[in-house]
């Protein structure tokens, strides 16, 4: 089976951005030594509009360049570099620090002239930082629907991979929307204006996120290892989430469909994601992380599991996984 481990490479959009250094340098130069010694590939979903609005502000220029010069290097090593899209950087301000509007968080809340001079200013920025060809989407927050706002942007940009589904998904709670109840039992999908349609003639590909259900005993471990061992499981980011993913409750009391993640304690479910997946046959697994969710703990494991798992699997891009 082909696994992709794929991070979307950004700072947080809470009230604290966190740092470039602490959020996306130093845990994916972290990363990157990981892959080497298994000699696996991975892909960033870089969040182009950091790149875009980050280069007309002097003070964020330098570590604008910070971040160029990091996905520069790992394009030279064949890791991927994709398009990550968040159009609420188009609102955002600095003033000694990044303030965040998310009243226009996804692309959807923009008219079609904006969308598409946001898809190619984002595209053109990032394309810049990259030898390799950016073919791969995945879409702020999960909210690519509808297609048919950036269907037109991805075919004038040659992009054919999109990678925001993860089935089973819904969250209609401001700023999000995306609803994934209904898409097709399988792990790689060609489609035309709808994600969670099937198209067997469609110019683009699906490749979705693999999720599972994670129960409350899982999310009561993962709250009292952070009391107990907070070195070991306090995210690296040094930033705050925007509000809107659930509450602690809701995670401690019911079962909660997700994706499956390598961020911190989730990459312990990753191998359980594995056996399913062998199990159904497919030949496909999406995995989601984000460097600034990274923790000691994750990067250990991470570490230890590419060892067992690379012997008998491909760790691959995303972009690989086309067929």
């Amino acid at each position: 089976m082909k696994i992709a481990f794929t991070w979307d490479y950004e700072m947080f959009f809470g009230h604290k951005s966190g740092t470039v250094n602490a959020c996306m340098i130093e845990p994916t130069n972290r990363l990157l030594n990981i892959s080497q010694r298994y000699n696996s590939k991975f892909t960033f979903f870089v969040d182009a509009g950091m790149l875009v609005k980050g280069a007309n502000t002097e003070s964020f220029k330098g570590e604008v360049n910070r971040i160029k010069k990091q996905i520069h290097e790992w394009d030279s090593q064949g890791h991927e570099t994709a398009l990550h899209i968040h159009p609420h950087w188009e609102d955002a301000k600095w003033e000694n620090k990044w303030e965040f509007n998310l009243s226009r968080y996804k692309l959807s809340d923009f008219d079609s002239e904006e969308i598409n001079s946001i898809f190619e200013r984002y595209h053109r920025e990032l394309q810049m930082c990259a030898a390799q060809k950016i073919v791969s989407y995945r879409a702020g927050g999960w909210c690519i629907q509808p297609f048919t706002d950036i269907k037109d942007s991805m075919e004038h940009n040659q992009m054919k991979i999109e990678s925001s589904v993860f089935p089973g998904g819904k969250n209609t709670s401001s700023p999000y929307f995306y609803d994934f109840t209904k898409v097709p039992k399988k792990d790689y999908w060609r489609f035309s204006d709808d994600v969670c349609m099937e198209d067997e003639n469609g110019a683009f590909v699906q490749l979705p996120i693999a999720s599972q259900i994670y129960h409350p005993l899982f999310f009561w471990k993962l709250f009292i290892l952070g009391r107990l061992m907070p070195s070991q499981h306090k995210p690296i980011g040094n930033g705050f989430p925007a509000k809107g993913g659930g509450s602690k409750w809701d995670f401690l009391s019911k079962k909660n469909l997700l994706c499956v993640s390598a961020d911190g304690y989730f990459v312990t479910q990753i191998e359980r994601a594995i056996r399913k997946a062998t199990e159904r046959g497919d030949e496909h697994l999406v995995i989601i992380g984000h460097p600034k969710a990274c923790t000691e703990f994750s990067l250990n494991y991470l570490d230890q599991l590419l060892n067992r798992i690379s012997k008998k699997h491909e760790i691959v891009c995303l972009k690989d996984m086309e067929k």
